[in-house]
């Protein structure tokens, strides 16, 4: 299975994870060019989830927590603000999330990383 493939296969299994837990899947990979991409969006209550996932299959190439850098969670929360203004959310808390796929081995970081914004 090529590099692409895990990939899409690591984001499968956050969104099954994650829906075993009792959210809803609102949306995934939404991609706004020039902004940024949210892997997987979700819902439970009243709290609009954006999960970032991460997949290594070996440690070679670090952890995969480590590769959700400043410049990725800046991109991730302004591609947030668009997508709860085009999908009318603003009345939801918002929790930024990773799941780092460690080769098939899920580890599920809820309030990875905060977002600001006015």
């Amino acid at each position: 299975m090529d590099k692409d493939a895990r990939g899409v296969l690591a984001e499968h299994n956050a969104a099954k994870l994650m829906k075993e837990k009792g959210y809803t899947i609102l949306d995934m990979n939404v991609n706004y060019p020039k902004i940024g991409e949210l892997d997987i969006v979700c819902k439970k209550a009243k709290t609009l989830v954006i999960v970032e996932v991460k997949y290594r299959s070996t440690k070679d190439m670090g952890d995969p927590i480590e590769s959700v850098t400043k410049s990725k969670i800046s991109k991730i929360i302004k591609a947030t603000e668009r997508y709860i203004i085009e999908h009318h959310l603003q009345d939801y808390e918002v929790r930024f999330d990773i799941i780092a796929d460690r080769d098939g081995v899920q580890e599920h970081i809820e309030e990875a990383f905060y977002g600001y914004w006015a």
